[in-house]
């Protein structure tokens, strides 16, 4: 059984925001290949929930539940999982050439 794969209302946010960009500079085409991304990636985190690398790199954090990444198409989700409740939150989304790891750790 999987876990269930859940989004943020930022990430929500931000996903529209790219599909939009993709229609009006790229095309349909570009836009439904990210869609697609999106969903494939949210298919392998609801059956390996700890797939994605750590945020800070450090395996030994205190935080139960450390923020985890993971690269979809041009972007990296960032998000945080429980396998005890079987949960996966994507929580943001960032273009995968920015400073996104910089901009996570000091939102932390």
């Amino acid at each position: 059984m999987g876990c269930e794969v859940q989004t943020s209302e930022e990430f929500t946010a931000r996903l529209d925001e790219a599909v939009a960009y993709r229609v009006d500079n790229y095309g349909l085409r570009s836009a439904r290949r990210l869609i697609d991304s999106v969903d494939a990636i949210r298919e392998l985190l609801a059956e390996s929930p700890l797939m994605g690398a750590l945020v800070d790199g450090d395996a030994q954090t205190s935080d139960t539940h450390p923020l985890r990444w993971v690269r979809i198409d041009s972007y990296i989700a960032i998000y945080r999982a429980d396998p005890n409740t079987q949960a996966v939150v994507l929580l943001t989304l960032f273009y995968a050439t920015s400073n996104w790891r910089r901009r996570v750790l000091t939102k932390r």
